[in-house]
């Protein structure tokens, strides 16, 4: 009986739909470290370097990232470390594309338990695949980056909430305890990736609530369990007590964790936005979608809007919410990579496509059912509603992975190690190289503490030189290195670093700063500038 399940048309097509994810991100994924498309993915050489060295990256410190990217890299030993990173992301990717075809599953069966099993499987296969060949998604997946394992967090919790309300007549006390206690668990531990979850999660829990009722949603067990996945961020105070040489933000103190937390050192970009540029954001916003969903994934999402009005008008109002909220935000935060903060709200609306694409499939299987040659027999009528099936799996993503397979492709992207590996090679040991930018520090940070280790070099992050933390960290790991007075002011930082190198060790810069040359030798090495005072010669 198991076998037979196992092997029965809607596991096959679900299996398929995740090998076929998987295979598509491992055929373009990046080798080692990479920045990304279009540098989107700077962080990486930052978050492989954290989890290496058991670190806190940038707030909010990502511990469940963290942990989870160290053990796969250790259980799955292939290639270098960044590679594992990057695998991991497929991996995640990929599952992500799995429990979206679940939920859509049993959406569709949900929503209309009569229809033919074939165009539940269509509509679910559909809407997966439209989201796993989304370039913004798909470029997360080749790549070391936090947000596929943020939507295996919303695809779980999306399974757990439909299961709930699409089966809460058949569901027995003890079973809704235990799904939201796993729900509070693994919202609990999916805040330690990253927060924007709450933006689903909060109307998700409304939707339940509504649903089933508040004494589930705030019982003891899903409290608790909410508080035990929470506990993760435990992590950010321990491994900071050990000083690694990726440290943000002290958070051995509490002012360091309120600081991570709160996320104090982005909030300047958080409604940074200027008003005038308000019109263009969402000009490009839109431009997002159409290139995200393309014209008929849009139209299919749409169309779904009928049978969840009809259907259930609660979760078509909380998963609009999350959608705008996602989409608001995204809006609001101005930085160069704040689309990606949109992910979960595609991966939403490609729930809403598959709905869409069973509602049209079936509407067209019902003309076909009334016209005269029904009495030919049932295979004809099937047959618009098969052939729509396959027109539309294949159109959908077969269209996004032919616009965008080039420019997602990373196979043969060595820019950024590339890069470390030169910088690395060119200065001695016992040198210090300060960075400007996040590409460049960052790849240094992965080159020092992950790949080159047993090199005697201080990658400098100059930016960082603002806060008080980062020379705590600097100094007691290279006390002869660090100048003893805090400057933070970032100018005034670099020539005292400079100044108090000069004659002892050398120091690199992998930018040119013009303002440096009236008082100090500046010389091109490669893609790096020695730097030597002048009064010292």
């Amino acid at each position: 009986m198991i076998f037979k399940r196992a092997l029965s048309p809607t596991v096959l097509a679900g299996l398929a739909v995740w090998g076929g994810a998987l295979a598509l991100y491992l055929a373009t994924l990046a080798p080692s470290l990479t920045w990304g498309y279009d540098d989107t993915g700077v962080d990486g050489g930052e978050l492989l370097a954290a989890a290496n060295t058991f670190g806190v990256p940038h707030p909010p410190g990502y511990p469940t990232y963290t942990l989870l990217l160290r053990l796969f890299a250790t259980v799955v030993p292939i290639g270098d470390f960044a590679h594992r990173g990057n695998l991991m992301s497929a991996v995640l990717g990929s599952v992500s594309v799995a429990l979206l075809y679940v939920v859509i599953l049993q959406f569709a069966r949900f929503l209309r338990p009569e229809g033919a099993e074939v165009v539940r499987i269509g509509s679910a296969a559909v809407g997966a695949t439209l989201f796993a060949a989304a370039p913004l998604f798909w470029a997360q997946a080749v790549m070391t980056e936090v947000y596929t394992l943020n939507t295996v967090f919303v695809g779980a919790l999306l399974l757990i909430a439909t299961l709930l309300v699409t089966r809460r007549e058949h569901l027995p006390a003890r079973r809704t305890r235990q799904a939201m206690a796993l729900f509070g668990l693994l919202l609990g531990l999916g805040l330690g990736n990253h927060l924007t979850l709450l933006a689903v999660a909060v109307p998700l829990l409304v939707w339940i609530g509504v649903r089933i009722g508040w004494r589930s949603v705030a019982s003891a067990w899903s409290v608790g369990a909410l508080a035990l996945g929470l506990g993760i961020y435990v992590y950010l105070p321990i491994s900071a007590a050990r000083n690694p040489p990726v440290n943000w933000g002290g958070a051995d103190t509490l002012g360091g964790i309120a600081w991570m937390l709160t996320g104090r050192a982005y909030q300047d970009y958080l409604f940074g936005a200027p008003l005038r540029s308000i019109p263009g954001q969402i000009v490009d916003l839109i431009a997002l979608v159409f290139t995200q969903l393309n014209p008929l994934g849009i139209f299919l999402g749409l169309t779904a809007l009928a049978p969840l009005w009809a259907r259930d008008r609660w979760f078509l109002a909380m998963s609009l919410l999350s959608i705008v909220a996602l989409g608001g935000y995204s809006l609001s935060f101005f930085t160069v990579d704040s689309e990606v903060i949109t992910i979960p709200a595609f991966m939403l609306f490609s729930l809403w496509a598959g709905i869409g694409f069973q509602w049209v499939a079936s509407a067209l299987s019902d003309w076909v059912n009334g016209l005269s040659f029904r009495k030919l027999g049932a295979l004809p009528a099937r047959l618009p509603a098969l052939g729509l099936v396959l027109i539309a799996i294949a159109a959908l993503p077969a269209a996004s992975v032919a616009l965008n397979y080039g420019a997602q492709d990373l196979r043969n992207d060595t820019r950024a190690l590339e890069y470390a590996r030169g910088v690395m090679e060119l200065v001695p040991d016992g040198s210090t190289v300060l960075s400007t930018e996040e590409g460049p520090a960052f790849s240094m940070w992965y080159m020092g503490y992950v790949e080159a280790s047993d090199r005697d070099v201080l990658p400098v992050a100059v930016p960082l030189l603002q806060f008080e933390w980062y020379w705590a960290n600097l100094r007691e790991a290279y006390p002869s290195r660090v100048p003893p007075e805090v400057a933070t002011d970032l100018g005034v930082a670099v020539r005292r670093f400079i100044e108090h190198n000069s004659g002892s060790s050398g120091i690199y810069m992998t930018y040119r700063d013009f303002s440096l040359s009236e008082r100090f030798e500046v010389t091109p090495l490669g893609g790096v500038y020695e730097i030597r005072s002048r009064r010292a010669e």
